[in-house]
């Protein structure tokens, strides 16, 4: 699934591509991917592109201060721009046309297919929009409001990380990432984080994901091509191999269909985690 640094060079990607350009028709392909009645599809029909943003996981196309298409593209959800004559496949979920004949598609591969597009007067007429967390990466995700998000609350820090109320944009695998970063278990419950381990983690946060952003850009060569290998993450589906820091090898946690990705030695004081998988074969 596309996270925060996939997201953020995605819009670079699109806002030097689609920007200023003229929808002539938008459709859609797979009956429930368009979440809205109003405003309608033929309201796009005329309209330019003026803007491409991001809220946390949901990518925005504003064509005007009353009229946006918002996606999430869920986990195998990908855009590409094509000629409009390109053959419609059974992975196009949604095409908008543009006045010079080119396509840009929502593909989703696989059997599963979740994406969601939104077209709204507001944004935040999309309630996970309205109802997101601080973006990690702003002025207003300060240390002060991390405390505060996990103060006195007994979850696990891997669940908090991925909570969209919470913080927005952050998914399972820049969360490990983050864990690791900090120093701290995934499964630690964060009303028991000290104040410098609060300050360890915000800072991990920030780092995270501004050097994924990074990474990416070079990756992608800001194009609108998907799928690129997380090569430079650190322990992320890494299992089995020597932790970058320490050596011992990396182990992971299944629960249902999630894993959670960890050092022994550096967040678990040399302790293996409990794996919930008793329920899977071995």
């Amino acid at each position: 699934m596309p996270e925060l640094p996939e997201l953020v060079v995605m819009c670079e990607a699109l806002s030097d591509r689609v920007v200023g350009r003229r929808f002539v028709e938008a459709r859609s392909y797979r009956a429930g991917i368009l979440k809205t009645v109003e405003p309608t599809l033929d309201e796009l029909t005329g309209e330019r592109l003026t803007a491409i943003g991001r809220r946390g996981k949901h990518l925005i196309l504003s064509c005007r201060e009353d009229l946006h298409v918002v996606l999430h593209l869920m986990l195998a959800g990908r855009l590409v721009l094509c000629r409009g004559d390109t053959k419609i496949t059974k992975a196009t979920g949604f095409a908008f046309r543009f006045e010079d004949g080119e396509d840009l598609r929502l593909i989703e591969n696989g059997h599963v297919k979740r994406a969601k597009i939104h077209i709204v007067a507001d944004p935040d007429d999309v309630a996970w929009i309205a109802g997101a967390g601080p973006e990690p990466l702003s002025d207003a995700f300060t240390i002060d409001r991390l405390r505060e998000a996990v103060s006195g609350r007994r979850q696990q820090l891997k669940k908090v990380l991925t909570d969209q109320s919470t913080i927005a944009g952050i998914g399972t695998a820049y969360a490990d990432e983050m864990c690791f970063a900090a120093g701290i278990s995934p499964i630690r419950y964060v009303s028991t984080l000290s104040r410098e381990e609060i300050g360890l983690l915000h800072a991990a946060i920030r780092s995270v994901l501004r050097g994924a952003i990074g990474e990416i850009r070079a990756l992608s060569g800001r194009s609108l091509v998907g799928g690129h290998e997380r090569s430079f993450l650190q322990i992320y589906k890494k299992t089995g191999q020597p932790c970058p820091r320490c050596g011992t090898k990396i182990a992971e946690i299944r629960y249902a269909q999630t894993r959670t990705y960890y050092c022994p030695e550096c967040q678990a004081g040399g302790s293996t985690l409990r794996d919930r998988r008793a329920w899977l074969t071995r």
